[in-house]
């Protein structure tokens, strides 16, 4: 019943959604609609706005760069990160010059990543492997990321990972 009480409390949903004239708390917000944490939000002095969306399985995190200019949505560019230990490295980055933003642009550009990615490392550690168990990979890895935050089999160990986001 204590654990009611406190998600009751007032002061808990005007952090998170306080009154006109209140600022919020900058914490990443769940956008479930494109299966990604939205951050880093800002308007330019010509009124554009941008912002970073962040999605991620236990694998990967994948960076999305978004661009709001008038009335289309434009994807700036994509950052591949795989996880080391407690931190997070580029492996993968791609920039984009005036492309329409779509989900299917955005996944197909990510497995083309993430493939490249997996490729490159067999190739420096001398492997093979055959071109339909990598693609396999590919999209099981692609398709990890892709899970929505709010399902209630998602890996609570992930929630490490917001820290790394903000």
């Amino acid at each position: 019943m204590a654990l009611l009480t406190k998600a009751n409390n007032k002061t808990l949903f005007d952090r998170i959604l306080p009154s006109f004239g209140n600022p919020r708390e900058r914490i990443p917000v769940w956008d479930e609609g494109q299966k990604m944490f939205i951050c880093e939000e800002y308007e330019s002095a010509s009124g554009h706005r941008y912002y970073k969306g962040i999605r991620f399985c236990d694998r990967l995190a994948v960076v999305e760069k978004v661009g709001l200019y008038y009335t289309w949505t434009y994807i700036d560019g994509i950052e591949l990160y795989a996880f080391n230990e407690t931190r997070m490295e580029l492996v993968q980055k791609r920039d984009y010059d005036k492309v329409f933003r779509s989900e299917t642009f955005v996944r197909r550009e990510t497995e083309i990543m993430v493939r490249n990615y997996f490729e490159g490392i067999m190739k420096a550690q001398k492997i093979s492997m055959p071109k339909e168990q990598i693609e396999a990979q590919v999209k099981e890895v692609v398709d990890g990321c892709y899970k929505s935050f709010l399902d209630n089999d998602f890996n609570l160990r992930l929630i490490q990972i917001i820290p790394q986001i903000e």
